[in-house]
């Protein structure tokens, strides 16, 4: 029987001398009390725990939760990695009616092995808790299966791009696989079950139609665990665990990689949530374009591409004000709204555009040179110029446009602060020359 790993019921937040700075609502109901009770106060009006907690390194501690009316509920808690000035807690509920407990029991039965493989598996519970990114999740999962199975290496991997990519740990067949063939750990994917092999003779029979037996004998592979990572329903990746000595595996051990591999997925659809709430969060609602945080953690992705040059182009509408004091505010957001789609639909695959604020929209590209630079905005420029529906023949909306470009080989450092500046100064005398026009200014 396979000890469960307990539930995390929540998250409590504190300053680094002890002060509750907010709970979670999980967290709450289980103790009966709200959140005025215990803002502001001493962590030990709500959480006790019988031995220190350590840091960051997910070691779980022994510790017991105060209800409101004064009886305690034991739990197992582990300080997160610290973000700024507050620390985090993670809480797991280990009570006595809990499946946990029970199978605490159990494993406590079968002797220190069990106990070994329960506290490593707590151990990563709170280190899932505390990871933010999708590689510091696998990196960890690497870690932690190599400790639970005391595996010769590790390797996770998971499907980037439509791709199963190895991003963590290291795989001891990579040297050896077959020229064509789907990569390690894609097998384990497809199936999406655990995967045991015993031998190398054992592993040609999960993978026919290679000589796969011949691969271990020459890694010095003599067996194997590999378990599928699910998130949503379906698999996202793997990994494997490689034994460089003959190895047993007891009845524990497909119980143990699923809970793991549970964990690592748990965790990783967290991960991606966060990330999918954080960019809807930075979308700006009148538009669709990214707003100009999301920007411009985008225009450095275009900094970044090897290409002879980038350009900047600053766009900012002529005539936009009249319409506002015309038409009224309404109108003059349906006009940014048309105006955001014409502009997704004239750039790039590839380029980078987003309103900067007010009636100003930014376009960061990767270019041949200044002309091709141009072409882009000019074709901005004719784009802009044409009739927006709702908008009176009288109220002539068109764009100034500033244009910078910064070539690679040109020995000088540029950052998107400095370029953006210098567009939004071409900008300026395009609009000054009397707007609809295309303005490049040195850099």
């Amino acid at each position: 029987m396979t000890v469960p790993v307990p539930p995390l019921c929540g998250v409590v937040d504190v300053t680094l001398e002890g002060t509750i700075v907010s709970v979670s609502q999980t967290l709450l109901e289980l103790v009966d009390r709200t959140a005025d009770d215990l803002v502001g106060e001493p962590l030990a009006v709500l959480l006790e725990t019988r031995l220190p907690l350590t840091g960051s390194d997910y070691v779980p501690a022994d510790a017991v939760l105060r209800s409101r009316t004064g009886t305690i509920h034991p739990v197992v808690v582990g300080m997160l990695p610290q973000r700024g000035e507050h620390a985090s807690i993670a809480v797991f509920d280990v009570g006595p009616a809990s499946p946990f407990e029970r199978g605490f029991a159990t494993a406590t039965g079968r002797g220190s092995r069990g106990q070994e493989r329960l506290q490593i598996l707590l151990g990563a519970s709170v280190g899932f808790a505390g990871v933010h990114d999708e590689l510091a999740a696998s990196e960890l999962l690497a870690d932690v299966a190599k400790s639970a199975f005391r595996a010769s290496h590790v390797s996770v991997h998971l499907r980037t791009d439509g791709e199963l990519v190895r991003v963590a740990g290291e795989s001891p067949l990579t040297p050896f696989w077959p020229e064509g063939y789907q990569p390690t750990g894609a097998r384990t994917l497809v199936g999406g079950e655990v995967i045991v092999v015993n031998s190398a003779a054992d592993a040609r029979r999960f993978v026919p139609e290679v000589p796969m037996d011949e691969v271990f004998r020459k890694a010095g592979v003599h067996a194997a665990i590999a378990a599928p990572i699910i998130h949503d329903g379906g698999a996202i990746g793997s990994f494997i665990c490689y034994f460089d000595h003959p190895r047993t595996f007891d009845d524990e051990a497909v119980p143990l990689a699923e809970a793991l591999a549970g964990q690592a997925g748990q965790a990783i659809r967290r991960i991606r949530l966060e990330a999918t709430l954080r960019r809807a969060s930075m979308i700006d609602a009148i538009t669709g374009l990214p707003s100009r945080r999301l920007f411009e953690e985008e225009a450095m992705q275009s900094l970044s591409i090897d290409a002879p040059a980038v350009c900047v182009l600053f766009i900012d509408l002529d005539g936009f004000k009249a319409v506002n004091d015309t038409l009224g505010h309404s109108a003059g957001d349906i006009l940014l709204g048309q105006v955001g789609q014409r502009l997704r639909s004239m750039v790039r695959e590839g380029d980078t555009i987003g309103r900067f604020g007010g009636d100003e929209f930014i376009a960061v590209a990767a270019v041949r040179d200044e002309s091709e630079a141009r072409m882009l905005a000019e074709r901005i420029r004719a784009g802009i110029e044409q009739p927006f529906a709702a908008i009176p023949a009288t109220l002539t909306v068109t764009a100034s446009i500033g244009l910078v470009v910064a070539y690679a080989d040109a020995g000088r450092a540029f950052t998107l602060d400095l370029l953006i500046r210098a567009a939004d100064h071409a900008m300026y005398e395009a609009k000054a020359s009397g707007g609809n026009r295309v303005s490049a200014g040195p850099y």
